[in-house]
């Protein structure tokens, strides 16, 4: 991965010549970038945001059913439609499952991630933008905090996987993360909670921090399925990357100079969108869906914008088309029945 950090200007400046992606030169060079990333290219981390300490009510309302015309008792004054009562319920659902994720003692998060677009130039050439990355997670909670991972990555997709396992623990109040690369290299330094991933990840994040958001639309194979468009887009650490706003996260109150940036440069900026799944006899969240394929084009429209406001011919655009490929999908199991691992010495 790459990230698109750049000195503060013009959002045209700063988007006219966008790399691709590139494989870093080390592998303790991706696994910083990984602990820093979830679904997307990325800069700076900007802060990640609390959970809720107690979750608001479903915001779902009750409503009354209507009375037929001609004929039948009036509804009961208050009373839900099944309609109503079905997603008010489902809702209990959702926060139930987010609930037992937050809870568990352990569990396993396996991401498939591809990030995936082609850039023509004005002069017409074309060049892919390609990563893939396949993680598995194990996190063990108790007694005390430790996570196994491990990482493939490729940059062509049809070059073969390069590999390595990361160990991220905690010793008293302090956390440090180990990089073993298949070579049989070692390397280890600090960390904070607030780079572990998968909890301080954005997926993980935005379950926790925006699932009373989220609509239920259909239920099917045992699976009540919802939908989540990010209403606060610009704090995702991937999006934020790939707007290209590290520079403001950086910044003293950077995050509310992000905000009123995003309302002046990107005010017609899609979200992402997560399509979650929760089994209902289990109560727990089992698969999310990641599409960013709308906020990746409705950024590129928003750069466009301001290049010919600044003078640039639209025959002098380079253009973006977000491949099929494009997007993430990820898989919980093993709630409480990780097995214990030990960290290799």
């Amino acid at each position: 991965m790459v990230g698109w950090l750049r000195t503060a200007g013009s959002l045209a400046r700063q988007c006219k010549n966008r790399a691709p992606l590139r494989a870093p030169g080390s592998v303790a060079l991706i696994l910083a970038t990984l602990l820093a990333t979830s679904c997307a290219t990325r800069a700076s981390t900007p802060p990640i945001t609390t959970p809720r300490a107690t979750p608001p009510p479903s915001p779902v309302a009750a409503t009354a059913e209507p009375t037929p015309a001609g004929g039948g008792a009036a509804a009961e004054v208050g009373a839900e439609s099944p309609t109503a009562t079905k997603r008010s319920d489902r809702g209990q659902l959702l926060r139930h499952a987010v609930e037992r994720l937050q809870q568990a003692a352990s569990f396993s998060l396996t991401a498939h991630e591809i990030k995936s677009y082609r850039i023509i130039e004005p002069n017409g050439a074309p060049r892919l933008v390609y990563g893939e990355y396949a993680t598995r997670h194990d996190v063990v909670r108790r007694p005390t905090l430790k996570v196994r991972a491990h990482h493939e990555y490729r940059y062509d997709p049809q070059a073969a996987f390069a590999a390595f396992e990361a160990y991220t623990y905690q010793n008293n109040d302090r956390y440090y993360s180990r990089i073993i690369e298949t070579s049989g290299a070692k390397s280890e330094e600090e960390t904070r909670p607030e780079r572990i991933e998968p909890l301080a990840g954005d997926l993980y994040q935005t379950l926790i921090t925006y699932f009373d958001r989220a609509e239920f639309v259909d239920e099917g194979n045992g699976e009540a399925i919802y939908v989540l468009e990010h209403p606060e887009w610009y704090r995702l650490r991937g999006a934020a990357g790939f707007a290209d706003l590290g520079f403001l996260y950086g910044q003293e109150d950077g995050a509310l100079l992000v905000e009123q940036y995003v309302a002046e440069r990107y005010p017609n900026v899609r979200g992402v969108r997560f399509t979650i799944h929760v089994a209902m006899d289990e109560k727990t969240i089992s698969t999310v869906m990641v599409d960013d394929a709308d906020f990746m084009a409705s950024v590129w429209a928003e750069v466009d914008r301001a290049l010919i406001e600044e003078g640039v011919e639209p025959s002098g655009l380079t253009r973006y088309q977000v491949m099929d490929a494009n997007g993430a999908e990820y898989r919980f199991s093993q709630y409480d029945r990780v097995p214990d691992f030990a960290i290799p010495q």
